[in-house]
């Protein structure tokens, strides 16, 4: 799909003069970045970084201010849960010739500017997804170049320390993407006790311990939990009540639902469903996925399709039921996210280099698209800021 030509006033690094008022949050974006190709011919191309916006809770409209930081390909950031920092990884080192990095970034909440606080080597390529386990203070990252899940100790400052596990996965699978492990994601359960990885490359979700103490990873009793081959397996999300995992996979567009035993941490297959609807012959893709804050109801992003898929939740079970299917207004909605209020539901569409914002229903968890949108280039994260 061809990207459309961006207007560099649309894109403008320089940061508007408004000023905030009360309803008025921040909130960063992640990009991929654009070529001389994706740009009017004779203008610069914007930089590669993080951009920011303010998003007013009470109206829905974003309001642009530029770039906070330059820097390569920041696919994936996380927010301190008990300090104005923001965390991000560097997805640099997909041709395995370089690391990528995690940084600790702190934000100024009047311009949206973001500093380095610290800077540390991914011991990997291509750090493509990062979490935050608050009481073990450990950040653990995805490197989907060289397939490994990575710990490192945060200080009582905040800063990064350096690496002191790198879990390596193996495994291949039928896809010409799977020649070798792809390490999509990294999830804690919420007992603390496990970090689950789903490696897009080996057709597996593997399974550590996490020592709160050292910061460690082992493998579990149960190293791994195979999918299908050729499945690709991207992100992992827990229920709230830390019953039940749910699995997105990218080259298939495919849900699993799996029970969690966190006592001998091991996944059951519960349901399997795909994402995309019975008429669409387009190619797979799925992106994002993300439960309600009350866990009722659960969205993912078809990249393929360009929609947003809604369903509810089973408390019981854990099984989903579709309740909507909606356009991303955009292409490729590479990721999403709901607002802290839970009316607002923002979509990063990649290909359409647009951030679009829809009205969300808390009661009936259905989507409705707003007024509102602006234009970056090639945004794939949203993360609203410290608050």
């Amino acid at each position: 799909m061809r990207l459309r030509a961006i207007s560099l006033l649309s894109l403008s690094v320089a940061l508007l003069t408004g000023s905030a008022n009360a309803a008025d949050i921040m909130v960063y974006f992640g990009t991929h970045g654009l070529t001389a190709a994706d740009v009017r011919p004779g203008q610069p191309v914007p930089p590669t970084g993080i951009y920011a916006a303010r998003f007013n809770e009470e109206t829905g409209v974003l309001t642009p201010l530029g770039l906070s930081i330059e820097l390569g390909r920041p696919t994936w950031l996380v927010v301190s849960p008990d300090k104005p920092i923001i965390y991000s990884g560097n997805e640099l080192g997909n041709d395995g010739k370089s690391n990528g990095q995690v940084l600790a970034l702190t934000p100024d909440g009047d311009t949206g500017k973001l500093k380095i606080l610290s800077q540390i080597d991914a011991k990997g390529g291509g750090t493509t997804h990062l979490t935050f386990d608050a009481p073990a203070h450990t950040l653990i990252a995805a490197n989907y170049g060289s397939g490994q899940a990575v710990s490192f100790p945060v200080n009582d400052d905040g800063t990064i320390g350096d690496a002191v596990s790198v879990e390596q996965h193996d495994g291949s699978g039928p896809n010409p993407r799977q020649k070798s492990p792809h390490a999509h994601g990294v999830t804690v359960d919420p007992s603390g006790q496990y970090v689950l990885s789903p490696d897009l490359g080996a057709d597996r979700i593997f399974i550590s311990r996490i020592d709160p103490a050292t910061h460690q990873l082992t493998p579990a009793a149960t190293p791994y939990e195979a999918v299908p081959a050729g499945s690709g397996p991207r992100h992992l999300i827990f229920s709230p009540n830390g019953k039940f995992a749910y699995l997105n996979t990218e080259l298939t567009a495919e849900l699993r639902v799996y029970a969690w035993d966190a006592t001998a941490g091991k996944l059951t297959s519960v349901q399997t469903l795909s994402t995309v609807a019975k008429d669409f012959y387009g190619k797979k893709s799925a992106g994002e996925i993300t439960l309600s804050k009350d866990g009722r109801f659960f969205y993912v992003s078809n990249r393929g399709e360009d929609t947003i898929a809604v369903y509810s939740v089973s408390a019981k079970t854990g099984r989903l039921t579709e309740i909507q299917r909606i356009s991303s207004q955009g292409d490729q909605p590479w990721h999403f996210t709901i607002d802290p209020t839970g009316k607002w539901f923002l979509i990063a569409n990649e290909a359409s280099s647009s951030v679009a914002v829809f009205k969300r229903d808390p009661k009936s968890g259905k989507l409705a698209p707003s007024p509102s949108t602006i234009d970056l280039p090639k945004p794939v994260f949203v993360l609203f800021g410290p608050q």
